[in-house]
């Protein structure tokens, strides 16, 4: 099944929550594992494998954690979940946690789920797209408020035709000039189990390149910094291992839960994981799983403001908590 998150700035219900006076729930008072409840952005797949990976395998409960996964969907609100103490943890884009920090919803960035973001543009091998610049004077399906379009337009200079983006590939398939905003995991396995000759460009660049980020409330942060120490600790752990080692125990785990996964599709989501370095990061630039850089925060900080979609300045300590980003 095609799967769409835009890189959006949705606050929809930001000004609602800030101050609402809101707690995050507790762990309970026992002396068994920390009951933690980890809020997805999507139905469970492989680019979740990591937290399925610690789960299957015990690393969350080696570190005394009782970690429940919670789905998600095309409406989940990711942040304000953890926001609202719904979830203690969840996880989604960094441009979105940035921008609802600097909005005064009461969250952080604690750790790098992927040192870049997997939207890329998918596009016909016979009308190929090599560089964002290849944009000019193109059609492109894709969402009305994602973040890298005004990165394209007003940084790059470059203009192009824009549609709404719909779930299904089918208008895609049947024009070979159209291109449409995809997961560089997803999309293309479906177009070319279809018949089509298909290619997919990374959005991300030395321009514009947005972590996935996990991240938790300032309230929970501040009375359980070690049990979000532990859970960023198992998780990048499990990333590591569902990546690099065998990847059956996350799997069966994501298939229980979401029949459609098959065997096929999840092998081609893992490959495109290490093929574009998404989690582990490029080590000729010196990046691993997890690591976030004060350095790559400011320059997406100051990006988000020169195209508009910041509106009001802010630090990366006032926006991510580094003490639990990992050392390598």
């Amino acid at each position: 099944m095609p799967r769409f998150i835009p890189l959006s700035v949705s606050l929809l219900a930001v000004l609602t929550l800030t101050g609402c006076g809101q707690k995050a729930a507790e762990p309970a008072a026992t002396t068994g594992p920390v009951k933690i409840k980890f809020q997805t952005d999507w139905f469970p797949q492989p680019e979740h494998g990591g937290y399925y990976q610690a789960l299957a395998k015990g690393y969350y409960a080696a570190e005394g954690l009782d970690v429940e996964i919670l789905p998600g969907g095309p409406n989940a609100q990711v942040k304000e979940q953890v926001a609202m103490g719904k979830a203690q943890l969840g996880m989604t884009n960094g441009d979105d946690v940035i921008v609802a920090a600097a909005r005064g919803l009461p969250i952080k960035i604690v750790a790098a789920e992927m040192q870049r973001d997997p939207q890329g543009i998918l596009f016909h091998e016979e009308n190929p797209l090599r560089s964002l610049q290849d944009l000019q004077g193109r059609t492109l399906m894709a969402g009305s408020v994602s973040t890298w379009l005004e990165v394209v337009r007003k940084k790059l200079g470059v203009q192009f035709n824009q549609m709404p983006l719909v779930g299904d590939l089918a208008r895609f398939m049947n024009d070979k000039t159209l291109l449409r905003q995809c997961f560089v995991t997803n999309e293309p396995f479906f177009a070319r189990q279809r018949g089509a000759n298909v290619g997919a460009l990374l959005i991300a660049s030395d321009t514009y390149e947005p972590y996935r980020v996990m991240f938790a409330s300032n309230d929970y942060l501040a009375k359980h910094p070690e049990v979000v120490a532990k859970f960023v600790r198992a998780s990048i752990r499990g990333w590591v291992d569902y990546l690099t080692g065998d990847p059956a125990p996350a799997n069966a785990l994501i298939a229980a839960k979401n029949d459609i996964m098959s065997p096929e599709f999840m092998a081609y989501s893992i490959k495109a994981m290490n093929d574009y370095k998404l989690v582990a990061g490029d080590p000729a630039k010196g990046e691993y799983a997890g690591q976030i850089t004060t350095v790559r925060l400011q320059k997406q900080i100051a990006l988000l403001q020169e195209v508009g979609v910041l509106d009001k300045p802010v630090k990366p300590e006032d926006v991510a908590a580094m003490e639990f980003v990992p050392k390598q």
